[in-house]
């Protein structure tokens, strides 16, 4: 169907009719077109009409548009006035408007290139040969993959500092080195960014110039939605998962993979399960056909676990860019306008300079996580499990924290935090967790709950005291006095607390998109054991193990 289709297209019938025709798109049609070589600048004698009635040439007027005049007649004006005005945005903080105008001041620029600029001159290289079209791009060396036996590459870099570039490259490398039956992987934070940005993005694989190279044919690489796959011209197959979904990477097997924006993962994954790290685990999991496995992780750092494990792994290799290393290649005046905006703050050094760093105002610092990672010794004097409960299997996760206390200090022993469980599902869990770890109370928030809370513990098979606690105050003053324990080490953490760390380091800093059950839980059991050292039970009943009474004597 798309042959005889695209024989009429390149023969001259509108492409509108010949799409409606066919009931697909016209957006269809060119992308069809320009995959399978029927491009018409390729095909001699080719007719070209509008899809859609012709366009009508603007008038010679300015318009205006977000404050500042566009004349078509004047290109080099109109650009320099949008520039003016993204200054002045960026200076009044308008981030919205700064943004809008420095793509608009870009858009103006490539109206008066035309489309007629030489590709070889954008690429860094010199002129072409007439006909040729197409060249590499030029690198940076922190964009090209390191020397030596590496397993790992992770790029670091800021907001437009050229990650995606590089990782299309070194994949496509991969792709070309395989050859038909090579399997690689693809994975971004959703399936969406995995096509809009790593494939199909502006310098995703699909946009690379090395296509326009003959020995491909003109022919790129075709995405296939509905096998979330993306295959290469010479039979190489490239398959796109999502961070939302880590089950999906249990099976497939590959020998490269590229993991883009690894810190903007979901926490937590579908149903709760995974998070940046674990879901990064699973894809290394399918890292095992050929001699030598890879693994590019691009991403604008933050302070994760996740991200501070993977810099300790061995085999790994790491480079780094700023924003302002790839500024040539930006709009004009986007890094100048940035760095009026945040230019000195933590944000910036985070977005704009690649730098790991931690949330401003956070009462928990990755110096403190690092410092609290050991073993205590001795057994432990008191041990609790602290519940941050959920009302519903719909809601927000349960914190689940088990914590001991050897004198006046406190060991973390696991967290057995879980989403997507009702209340008597997070209530089993809860108790398996004090009979695994012989606790002797459960310190339980009764917020939201109430009554219910002790309720479902005892169906549950609670055999342990129920200390009930309430929020009267913010989470910021109630996590203060054992931020205070950390920055005293007094505190320990058992391996494999990631999550519940992350958790931390966000307390206090920007914690929109986080819900912090498990450092709530943990701020809980903590309190209770150090701070006010409640230790007693309260009143006991001793049941003394009497006798048989001996017959014909009354029992009492």
């Amino acid at each position: 169907m798309w042959v005889a289709l695209l024989e009429r297209y390149v023969a001259g019938e509108v492409a509108s009719e010949l799409a409606d025709e066919h009931g697909v798109s016209v957006e269809a049609v060119r992308y069809q077109a320009r995959n399978r070589g029927y491009r018409k600048k390729d095909r001699p004698g080719a007719v070209y009409r509008w899809s859609q009635p012709p366009p009508i040439t603007p008038a010679p007027d300015p318009v205006v548009a977000r404050g500042f005049a566009f004349d078509p007649l004047d290109l080099e004006g109109s650009e320099a006035r949008a520039l003016e005005c993204a200054a002045r945005a960026a200076d009044e903080g308008r981030l919205p408007d700064f943004l809008a105008l420095t793509q608009s001041a870009r858009g103006i620029r490539r109206l008066g290139v035309g489309g007629g600029g030489s590709p070889s001159t954008a690429c860094g290289g010199p002129p072409l040969p007439e006909g040729e079209d197409w060249c590499e791009p030029v690198l940076r060396p922190a964009q090209r993959a390191p020397e030596g036996d590496w397993t790992t590459w992770l790029f670091l870099g800021g907001r437009g500092a050229g990650k995606t570039l590089a990782g299309a490259v070194w994949l496509s490398d991969q792709a070309e080195a395989l050859g038909a039956g090579g399997r690689l992987a693809l994975i971004g934070g959703s399936l969406h960014d995995v096509r809009e940005v790593m494939v199909e993005g502006v310098s995703g694989i699909a946009a690379l110039a090395r296509w326009n190279d003959p020995k491909w044919g003109g022919v790129r690489p075709v995405f296939e939605p509905s096998r979330k796959r993306l295959v290469f011209p010479n039979g190489a197959v490239a398959q796109a998962f999502s961070a939302e979904d880590p089950e999906a990477l249990r099976g497939p097997q590959f020998a490269a993979a590229w993991a883009d924006e690894f810190c903007a993962w979901p926490r937590g994954g579908r149903g709760g399960r995974g998070g940046p790290g674990a879901t990064l685990a699973l894809l290394r999991m399918g890292l095992r056909l050929g001699e030598r496995p890879r693994l590019v992780v691009t991403t604008t750092p933050k302070p994760i676990g996740a991200l501070r494990d993977l810099r300790a792994e061995p085999g790994l290799v790491q480079t780094h860019a700023a924003t302002r290393d790839n500024a040539d290649h930006l709009a004009a005046g986007f890094v100048e306008g940035l760095e009026r905006l945040y230019g000195g703050t933590r944000k910036a050094a985070q977005e704009l300079e690649g730098r790991v760093v931690e949330q401003e105002g956070s009462l928990f610092t990755a110096e403190m996580m690092g410092r609290a990672r050991g073993v205590l010794e001795g057994s432990f004097d008191r041990i609790v499990v602290a519940i941050d409960p959920t009302t519903t299997a719909g809601g927000n996760a349960c914190g689940i924290v088990v914590a001991g206390r050897v004198g006046d200090r406190a060991h973390v022993l696991a967290d057995r935090s879980v989403a997507g469980l009702g209340p008597d599902g997070w209530a089993r869990r809860a108790v398996r967790a004090a009979e695994e770890f012989g606790a002797v109370a459960l310190v339980v928030e009764v917020n939201q709950g109430g009554e219910m809370v002790r309720a479902v513990l005892k169906t549950a098979g609670c055999s342990v005291r129920i200390r009930e606690v309430r929020a009267t105050k913010g989470k910021r003053i109630r996590a203060e006095p054992v931020a205070a324990l950390y920055e005293q080490g007094r505190v320990t953490h058992a391996r494999g607390l990631g999550a519940l760390e992350e958790e931390l380091m966000a307390i206090g800093g920007d914690e929109a998109g986080w819900d912090l059950d498990r450092a709530d839980a943990l701020v809980w059991a903590l309190t209770d054991l150090l701070i006010d050292r409640s230790g007693g039970e309260g009143p006991r009943i001793r049941l003394l193990d009497w006798p048989a009474a001996p017959p014909g004597l009354a029992g009492g």
